[in-house]
């Protein structure tokens, strides 16, 4: 699904979320995923692959229970179909079931440490490297996400559509992975992507976090290098947010005397606890593969500043809370006044909701 690294299905560009450089290839692979507006989940109608072989599931066990059918459609190369009408409990006879046709897909998804998983009326057909996924809702004890669509291609081409994600918390097999986040609500009203083994665009909308609001985000994506298996190490992405809201700007406020100073000269009192209005974001941002993100033009434009320079964003792992933000501002009034700013922030105080 997203390709900073290798994908489920063992060819190169997808996630592995095992190894070395695990923080900064998740990360690179969530921020080459977001969505695409020319990524649509309408395909066109394709008739029912053959059946070999068909068999009813109906599983009734204190730790799962599903209802659906299981199809084979040819041996070599291996494809088949799971239908479930529902499903609810231990994922882990899901996995088993998939191992066979994509054994990286079945670790991707257990390495989740999903440990009760919902699934509504859920398609999914594996075909070589052909994987088409529809599923009305997914729900785990962190949240749900509804109307999930991925389709993947031969070539390495696949489009991901989804609507309603809401997380109170990430999963345990991401919590610390992606940076050091406290627990709390995230999520986005929707999402459209679509890529290839080298690039990837798209856009959401309604996006929240702790502590910051986007009412449109878009991004693009690509790779910029390879490690010596001829994996994806290094990315370089452009984003532009919309109506953008920073609720827990305040809270940095209070422990960056430099963030607080830039309010100030702004016109802005950083002791309100009011959601700082932050307009229109713009920046590019390389990655090294190492834990290190480089931000380039940074550009923001709200009616009561605008900021231009660069930064960078260091991932230093652990859960001291060590990750930090550092950026080289140029401030420039509405009444013409300019300041320069340098700024480090602790990225934990940026995640309060």
């Amino acid at each position: 699904m997203f390709w900073c690294a290798d994908r489920p299905d063992g060819r190169r560009g997808g996630t592995n979320i095992r190894g070395a450089g695990i923080r900064t290839s998740l990360l690179t692979a969530l921020l080459l995923a977001l969505p695409a507006s020319h990524a649509g989940a309408e395909t066109q109608a394709a008739p029912p692959p053959r059946e070999l072989l068909g068999q009813i599931v109906n599983i009734d066990r204190p730790e799962f229970k599903a209802k659906g059918r299981i199809a084979l459609h040819r041996l070599n190369p291996l494809a088949g179909q799971l239908i479930l009408s529902e499903s609810k409990g231990d994922p882990e006879w899901i996995f088993k079931t998939i191992a066979p046709w994509n054994p990286r897909l079945a670790s991707f998804l257990k390495g989740l440490k999903i440990e009760d998983l919902a699934l509504t009326e859920t398609d999914l057909l594996l075909d070589g490297a052909k994987i088409d996924w529809k599923v009305a809702e997914i729900a785990i004890p962190e949240g749900r996400v509804e109307q999930v669509v991925y389709q993947q291609e031969e070539g390495g081409l696949w489009n991901l559509a989804a609507q309603t994600l809401r997380l109170e918390r990430l999963p345990k097999g991401l919590q610390g992975v992606v940076v050091s986040l406290a627990p709390g609500a995230m999520g986005f009203d929707r999402l459209q992507a679509s890529g290839d083994r080298e690039r990837g665009s798209g856009h959401a909308t309604g996006v929240f976090g702790q502590g910051w609001r986007v009412a449109r985000l878009e991004g693009s994506g690509e790779v910029t290098g390879r490690d010596a298996q001829g994996r994806p190490n290094r990315g370089g992405f452009t984003w532009k947010g919309s109506g953008t809201r920073a609720p827990g700007l305040a809270t940095a406020a209070k422990k960056v005397p430099e963030l607080a100073e830039l309010l100030r000269f702004a016109g802005r009192d950083p002791g309100s606890k009011e959601p700082v209005e932050l307009g229109k974001i713009t920046l590019r941002v390389e990655s090294d593969g190492l834990g290190l993100f480089t931000l380039q033009k940074i550009q923001l434009d709200a009616p009561w500043i605008q900021l231009a320079g660069d930064g960078a964003l260091e991932l230093k792992g652990g859960a001291g809370g060590k990750d930090q933000l550092r950026m080289n501002l140029l401030a420039k009034r509405p009444d013409g006044g300019t300041k320069r700013f340098k700024v480090t922030i602790p990225v934990a105080t940026l995640v309060k909701p």
